[in-house]
């Protein structure tokens, strides 16, 4: 068995819901906890965040990759991945500023009339 080089600890994130989601009272409240498995050595509330904005990183990681066909990247070295998907994230922008400059002239074409 492999020794681990740094110490690992567990961070608890613990929800009590009094009301539910339509805003009944509860006469049970509902716990709800997320374990999370950290080497970090910060304060439990940062890591909690670290954690919920992975999920929003990977999301939008998802969504650019996606949109540029970059789902599949060429090569197994993670420096050329990373300048591929600098490129894409540089390529997304461009085209979303073009496209919101493009709204803004007067002939742009409509698809309903309003």
């Amino acid at each position: 068995m492999k020794k681990l080089d740094k110490p690992v600890r567990m961070v608890f994130e613990v929800l009590e819901r009094t009301i539910d989601k339509h805003g009944q009272m509860l006469l049970v409240p509902e716990i709800e906890v997320d374990v999370y498995l950290t080497s970090l050595p910060d304060a439990a509330s940062v890591v909690i965040e670290l954690y919920h904005a992975h999920g929003t990183m990977e999301q939008f990681h998802s969504e650019i990759k996606t949109d540029l066909d970059a789902e599949r990247l060429p090569s197994g070295k993670f420096p050329t991945h990373e300048l591929i998907l600098h490129f894409a994230v540089l390529a997304y922008n461009l085209l979303r500023i073009v496209g919101q400059e493009s709204l803004k002239r007067e002939d742009t074409p409509l698809k309903n009339t309003v």
